[in-house]
């Protein structure tokens, strides 16, 4: 039995093959064909109506206007029919400087879209020169930094790959848990021995276990596993691992120890931007301790309505005693 699948071969994920466009009209721009070559695609699937959609127009322009001569091809696809492209074009979209072409059945949407569970649009992906798959996102979000790292020869993709098989295991795993199904005690141990010399994603692990929604039973255990290799393995910064393990002790019912290993997670942060997460996960912490007690002060308040010290106690002897005697 085969668990946690990294879901390979199915195109549109990292270090994947990238699927054919598959289009029914161009409307703007040359014909674009994804192959091996010299050229880095980056793929857009967007919609008109949108004006998220819209808003990226401008970024993507200045994406293929800046990096035209490293090869960069931008095109948009979208499964509206060809007539509503282009009136858009004709009015509301005439300042888009790159190729723009109409699905065919949306064959192209789907094929990019359904191997990273996406629905929304926009969403964009970046072909490598040699044809497979380096990123996709938010063309708001992380687009142009994995662009730019891509361009020079500085991006990880192997890293990003890796990443992202780690988030689909963790995303089954999480699905066995909320099932209550056998198999998720097994996924896990596989989830811990995928993560062993990798801090980050041991602490990804951990806090997903501790904190994701509608789990019935959380697997404290396991979760304690992976922050203990995460500590073995982080020697010079100890500060993510620990603000980890706070979380960890607060949701297990910890929550004064917790509280206090945030507040010194936060003094042993080495950047601005630890010290940000870990301040904005402290008072998350720090909201929840203070709602559970006024839910717990507007409990007791109930039951003293409903149970004033002055009740009379019933005599539930007064029907066989008519008399009242003693």
């Amino acid at each position: 039995m085969a668990v946690l699948a990294p879901g390979t071969g199915l195109g549109g994920l990292i270090g994947e093959p990238a699927p054919p466009l598959v289009v029914k009209e161009w409307i703007k721009g040359q014909p674009v064909a994804i192959k091996p070559g010299t050229n880095i695609y980056l793929v857009e699937i967007w919609g008109t109506s949108s004006l998220g959609n819209r808003v990226c127009i401008t970024n993507l322009n200045r994406l293929q206007a800046r990096f035209k001569t490293n090869g960069l091809v931008v095109v948009g696809i979208s499964d509206e029919p060809a007539d509503k492209i282009k009136e858009f074009i004709q009015h509301g979209g005439t300042n888009i400087e790159y190729a723009i072409a109409a699905d065919d059945q949306r064959q192209t949407a789907l094929s990019y879209m359904t191997p990273v569970k996406q629905r929304g649009i926009p969403y964009t992906f970046v072909v490598g020169t040699n044809g497979t798959v380096l990123w996709h996102g938010n063309p708001l979000a992380g687009l142009n930094k994995a662009l730019e790292q891509i361009i020079v020869g500085k991006y990880d993709a192997e890293r990003a790959r890796k990443a992202e098989i780690a988030e689909n295991q963790i995303e089954q795993y999480l699905g066995l848990a909320r099932r209550g199904d056998f198999r998720a005690k097994s996924a896990g141990a596989a989830l811990l021995a995928n993560r062993t010399n990798d801090v980050p994603l041991l602490c990804d692990m951990a806090y997903q276990i501790t904190t994701a929604p509608k789990l019935a039973n959380r697997d404290f255990v396991l979760a304690g596993e992976a922050l203990d290799q995460a500590e073995k393995l982080s020697v010079t910064n100890k500060a993510p691992v620990m603000i980890i393990r706070a979380v960890w002790l607060f949701t297990s019912g910890k929550q004064d120890a917790g509280m206090i290993l945030a507040t010194q997670a936060i003094n042993s942060a080495q950047s601005p931007m630890d010290k940000n997460r870990i301040q904005l996960l402290l008072r998350t912490m720090e909201a929840h301790l203070a709602a559970a007690k006024t839910s717990q002060s507007n409990t007791n308040q109930t039951k003293a309505v409903r149970t004033p010290d002055y009740a009379p106690v019933t005599n539930t002897n007064q029907d066989k005693n008519p008399a009242g005697k003693p």
